[in-house]
């Protein structure tokens, strides 16, 4: 076999930094959730190599210009969409490097399928798991069932490919490619006891949950039917809640929030539920140390899944177990026994052993933590999964995986 040159491999990459890449996706920073912690890491790694050019909604407090970032001026999908076919017709007239459109999400697929065929780009399609089972019929008709028009789509999960299969996509354009993880982020450990007192922690074991207070959380459940448990065991237990109610989404709308204050007024729980509300990347760094127990207790609900759970992965980059429900794409997240605890759906009284286990064996929780800790570096840094996605974004239509 012929050996490369020096010379062809520079101009191979040399070829491969100037490749461009338009990203249209609703979800991105500062907007808060997993899907915009994933799409903004995306964007950074893959900035490294290329350059990317990305069209995204407006978003409060979004602060100054940002270099390839290009916002719609209104708020709503509808005025998003229009500005997206006309920015994106713009950038591909003007930038002929650009060979690939990525949406960062089903519903924008419509949009990423106009303009590929336009401008003759490969159009690959991002699918999280909740965006294929929205039960809107008009929504299905204009996003899901276009999918398999695409010449490829990222699942975040295999549960997510699954979900994609049974919508007619074909298996062979789907790659199932988790979220990535900055492990060294998360991985030194901050001052853990002036962690607390800056964040007014009481004493006692802290179970963290992270995440929008969508219902399919189960935060509420879970705190009626297993936390109450937990407290009778280790009546000096705290479970901190970091997150709000998801005023951004465009699936969610309930007052969950309002329901679990409600919730801890009536069981007398001030003292043992420490509601946080959103908080910055480095105070989340601080609670996920200053805890001992990450939990998930996602519901199996119909018409909204958990397509994968990266707060699990942010666990265990910080070496802390997790407990989660076996639900949707939380199995890829949690290697059950080794990283966390996997319990089925509605069994609270199983979630609630699970936590009390880890509190009170503090080598098992070691232990686990420090097996999640080699994992997600092994297998979810940016590093591994960025050139996961530019193994898709090269493979010829037809034959991913």
């Amino acid at each position: 076999m012929a050996v490369p040159s020096v010379s062809s491999l520079h101009v191979e990459e040399v070829v491969r930094v100037r490749t461009g890449i338009l990203i249209i996706t609703w979800n991105y920073p500062p907007r808060r959730g997993g899907i915009e912690c994933l799409m903004g890491d995306l964007v950074r790694v893959l900035k490294q190599k290329h350059s990317v050019f990305v069209i995204t909604a407006n978003a409060p407090n979004q602060g100054g210009q940002e270099e390839g970032i290009h916002r719609a001026s209104w708020s709503g999908l509808i005025p998003f969409a229009f500005y997206a076919l006309w920015r994106g017709m713009k950038l591909l007239k003007r930038n002929r490097d650009i060979r690939l459109i990525f949406g960062g999400s089903v519903v924008v697929t419509p949009l990423v399928l106009i303009l590929a065929r336009l401008f003759r780009r490969k159009a690959i399609v991002q699918a999280h798991g909740l965006d294929l089972v929205f039960p809107n019929w008009l929504y299905q008709l204009l996003c899901v069932r276009w999918l398999k028009h695409c010449d490829g789509i990222v699942a975040n999960s295999a549960y997510t490919a699954s979900l994609a299969v049974k919508r007619n996509v074909p298996a062979d354009l789907i790659s199932v490619i988790p979220p990535g993880i900055d492990p060294d982020a998360l991985s030194s450990s901050p001052d853990i006891e002036l962690s607390k007192n800056t964040l007014g922690l009481a004493e006692g074991p802290k179970i963290l949950f992270v995440g929008r207070l969508a219902k399919r959380k189960g935060v509420k459940e879970f705190i009626e039917k297993s936390f109450v448990k937990i407290i009778q065991e280790i009546p000096n237990a705290r479970f901190l809640v970091v997150g709000d109610n998801p005023h951004e989404s465009l699936t969610h709308r309930g007052d969950v929030l309002g329901q679990i204050k409600s919730l801890i007024g009536e069981l007398k729980l001030q003292r043992h539920v420490l509601l946080l509300g959103a908080s910055s990347d480095d105070d989340l760094w601080k609670l996920y140390h200053a805890s001992d127990v990450v939990v998930l207790p996602a519901l199996a609900t119909i018409d909204d899944v958990e397509g994968f759970g990266i707060t699990l992965l942010e666990a265990a980059a910080a070496g802390k177990p997790s407990v989660a429900t076996r639900v949707g794409g939380i199995p890829d997240a949690v290697e059950n026994g080794k990283s966390g605890i996997l319990v089925e759906p509605d069994d609270y009284c199983g979630l609630a052993r699970a936590i009390v286990s880890l509190l009170q064996n503090r080598e098992k929780s070691l232990a686990m933590g420090e097996f999640g800790r080699r994992r997600v570096r092994e297998q979810f840094a940016w590093s591994k999964i960025g050139a996961r996605y530019e193994a898709v974004f090269d493979a010829p239509p037809g034959i991913l995986r």
